[in-house]
């Protein structure tokens, strides 16, 4: 361990000398959101109110003034849309000074009577993230954070609802800069799309984040209080009939609401949110299947009810107190419970024929009901502690504790004639989450930049219990069965350290940083005594640079590596019997994909937008592929294995603006050559598959005459090859009309989801696998053309409207 020691002595001294000279530095930010307010202009007057020097805040909203004298000095801050701020500054002429964060309060702020036009940009570029402002995509209202994101520019969602950023998969997922041990789709469908202010997608996250994620990192940043006072929020939200629910057994129910509050006094910041949202789907899937086993081949072609019944709730908490101007603690609580049920209900017509002659040897036809449930609670708490030690030395220390108890079941029933049931299996399972992480980081503000350094622990432990009962004869109790029986405990223990340098200059921004982290696995199978250990030790470096080339043209390039570590369900071996003709299982011995990532992009400013344009190159090792092989006539084994390697090579152009004073679009379009290859399983020959991937966003929002505002978005994700076959294409158009009343105090909105007006194959997806010994094709039918009503009552807006009246004179005397 020594050797570690070092390598930590030697990133955590890291630096760059510069000479001392004197220097007056700050940042502008707005005071609703936090963001940085790019290219506001400052002025530094004497106290005779003559110009001594000027300056414009660069990409991020920083500002240097360098050698002013010794004296008292009036600093003017000054942008479009926000109010002028002065403060008067004592400087000594001789040390540095920072002014730390100056908030400029918008306009819109000012009194209700003032119609105000100024807005903030609902697109910002830095050297390592985009960032997108929520309130820009209108269909995702009344839902979750996933409709938010399933919009931006980079991002696709296909029909399971697995969210992928450039076509990876694994990203990560961030609450105000916070992770989650939970899968992607699981926390974003966990916070109500009402919460949420703007979404970062970090595409070349540095070193003081998690390299975990080969597709980057997503983080929401949730409402919080500008202001003093307090101001809350709610939403409801109702949906209409289902137009065609495919003939399923129950009526869907889709309901919901969120109340968010925001609260800020003195010292004390307080915002809260609670959700509730039921989303059933109507369904249907038809499929088909051969398997080659000797010199027989079974088709069993099959079609059926495939629909959901899910619900979720949470609770949120934020709160932060201000101990004293040098000490500050931060607190964080979010409890929620998920539940969602599969239902199957499918008729397959089975056919067994010899190919050798073409001789039929069995034909049957049987109904299958297969019920998958899926539930758990989950909760989390966060805790973080600053203290500046000076303007220049600040020292983090932070914990966040995360528990989830994830449990369900998956029964299964084949029925002959729909009337004697032939075989009943049942699948049940427990799998609590327990998850710890701890960081300590110190900041040091040098006079053209920053040095960050830290370590973090990260520790997740599972004990699964999985059980699986059957019977094969009518009437007979239903027996455990050994075989697809176990326990399995993991345990994933993480140690980091990592030092990272941020240069800023008036148009540059540089940020060069190394991680080495220490990663050790342990899965045991109990019932067993069998052992998987893996570790491996991994050094993850980072670059990225931002260089504005004119006040209207950004250059940024970036490069990183980085791994997407199995999850637990990956790595079981013990199998479920997921439906009638699938059985599914992991591999405990699977590696982590490490992937380097390389890109380029330019970003152009617009009047009322901006556009831009990026490169980038993936090449990942080991990549995680689901494949099928042979386990029975009627029965396909579903595993997880490794691939020898993937590329991606592709591009991205996004940009957003005002075509009319009230019409506003935004889009976003990612192309990428993929290409996999790899021996899969038992399989001797090498499997190689490649072709053009591409998916495209886009939206229109249109302001109408009084109050009516409407808009349309369209997400569209294009073929995609597989190790053994594809996946096709998945298209979702949205609608919306909104009606705006008492000044936007109250809003309502309609929702036209998944619009379907012919045959345009909307909200389907047909998976495609297949070998030598087998072919199965699935095409899966979600629900199309649901609608839903939304209501939205701003309560603080409320509040100034209604004026409500009260004693004048009474409340003077008393």
């Amino acid at each position: 361990m020594k050797r570690f020691f070092i390598l930590f002595y030697l990133l955590f001294t890291l630096t760059v000398v510069h000479a001392q000279k004197s220097l007056l530095f700050g940042s502008i930010k707005d005071s609703i959101s936090s963001l940085p307010i790019s290219f506001a202009t400052i002025a530094v007057l004497d106290m005779d109110g003559h110009v001594v020097d000027g300056a414009v805040a660069d990409s991020i909203g920083g500002f240097r003034f360098f050698d002013l004298k010794r004296g008292q000095y009036a600093i003017v801050v000054k942008f479009i849309g926000y109010r002028q701020k002065k403060l008067v500054v004592d400087f000594d002429g001789r040390s540095q000074t920072n002014l730390a964060e100056i908030a400029l309060v918008s306009t819109d702020q000012r009194l209700t009577e003032v119609k105000i036009t100024g807005e903030l940009a609902a697109q910002k570029h830095s050297a390592d993230r985009q960032r997108y402002q929520a309130s820009q995509y209108g269909n995702a209202v009344g839902g979750t954070a996933l409709d938010i994101v399933k919009n931006l520019p980079s991002a696709a969602v296909d029909g399971n609802g697995n969210i992928s950023m450039r076509g990876n998969t694994g990203i990560i997922v961030l609450i105000n800069g916070k992770p989650s041990l939970l899968d992607p789709a699981t926390i974003l469908s966990q916070i109500a799309a009402n919460d949420v202010t703007d979404v970062e997608y970090i595409t070349s996250p540095s070193a003081q984040f998690d390299p975990d994620g080969k597709g980057g990192i997503i983080n929401l940043r949730t409402k919080k209080a500008s202001s003093d006072g307090f101001a809350w929020i709610v939403n409801l939200q109702g949906g209409l009939p289902s137009i065609d629910n495919h003939g399923n057994k129950r009526r869907q129910k889709r309901f919901g609401g969120d109340i968010s509050f925001q609260l800020k006094k003195n010292k004390l910041e307080l915002s809260g949110s609670a959700n509730y949202l039921r989303n059933d789907n109507a369904g249907f899937r038809e499929g088909s299947v051969y398997t080659i086993i000797g010199d027989r081949q079974t088709f069993f072609p099959s079609k059926g009810e495939r629909s959901f019944d899910k619900y979720n709730f949470g609770l949120r908490l934020n709160g932060s107190y201000e101990l004293s101007k040098k000490q500050q603690i931060n607190l964080g609580m979010l409890a929620s419970r998920k539940f969602q049920d599969r239902l199957a209900d499918i008729d397959y017509t089975n056919r067994t024929v010899r190919p050798s002659t073409g001789e039929e040897l069995s034909k049957i036809n049987y109904f299958n009901s297969n019920l998958q449930n899926k539930q758990g609670e989950f909760y989390l708490i966060d805790f973080n502690y600053k203290y500046k030690f000076s303007d220049t030395h600040l020292l983090q220390a932070g914990a966040i504790y995360e528990y989830a108890n994830i449990y369900g079941s998956t029964k299964n029933a084949n029925i002959e004639h729909r009337i004697d049931t032939v075989q009943w299996t049942n699948n049940n399972y427990t799998n609590p989450l327990h998850g710890l992480r701890i960081s300590v980081q110190h900041q040091w503000k040098l006079s053209h930049g920053e040095l960050l350094s830290g370590y973090q622990l990260r520790n997740d432990r599972q004990k699964g219990n999985f059980e699986y009962f059957a019977t094969e004869k009518p009437g007979e109790a239903i027996k455990l069965i050994p075989e697809f029986t176990g326990k399995l405990n993991a345990n994933n223990t993480v140690h980091a350290i990592f030092s990272q340098y941020d240069h800023k200059l008036e148009r540059t921004q540089l940020s060069l940083g190394l991680r080495y982290e220490y990663y050790q696995r342990d899965v045991l199978l109990v019932n067993t005594g069998m052992e998987y250990p893996y570790s491996v030790h991994q050094l993850y470096p980072t670059f990225n640079l931002m260089h504005n080339l004119s006040e209207d043209w950004s250059w940024k390039f970036a490069a990183a590596r980085r791994v997407q570590r199995n999850n637990n369900f990956e790595l079981n071996p013990i199998p479920e019997r997921e439906h009638s003709e699938t059985l599914e299982q992991g591999d405990p011995n699977l590696l982590p994909e490490f992937t380097t990532n390389v890109e380029t992009g330019i970003v152009k400013k617009l009047k009322t937008g901006s556009i831009f344009l990026n490169t980038y190159y993936q090449h990942t090792k080991n990549p995680i592929q689901r494949v099928n092989s042979v386990y029975a006539d009627t029965i396909l084994n579903r595993v997880f294995t490794n691939a020898d390697y993937a590329t991606r090579l592709g591009a991205e152009l996004g940009g957003e603006g005002k075509l009319l004073p009230w019409l506003r679009v935004n889009g976003g379009l990612n192309l990428y050559r993929y290409k996999i290859s790899g021996r899969v399983l038992t399989y001797q020959e090498t499997n190689s598959n490649s072709d053009w991937v591409y998916s495209l966003n886009a939206g229109v929002q249109a302001d109408l005459a009084n109050n009516w505002s409407t808009g349309l978005q369209v997400n569209y994700l294009s073929e995609r090859p597989t190790v053994q076959g594809k996946d096709s294409r998945f298209v979702a158009p949205h609608f919306n009309l909104s009606k705006a009343f008492l000044k936007g105090a109250i809003k309502a909105q309609f929702q036209w989801q998944f619009i379907e007006l012919g045959k345009w194959g909307v909200n389907e997806q047909r998976i495609t696998t297949s070998s030598n010994d087998f072919f199965t094709t699935t095409n899966y039918i979600y629900e199309k053309n649901i609608l839903m009503l939304n209501l939205n009552f701003n309560f603080y807006k409320l509040n100034q409207l209604l004026k409500l009246p009260k004693s004048e004179f009474g409340e003077k005397e008393f």
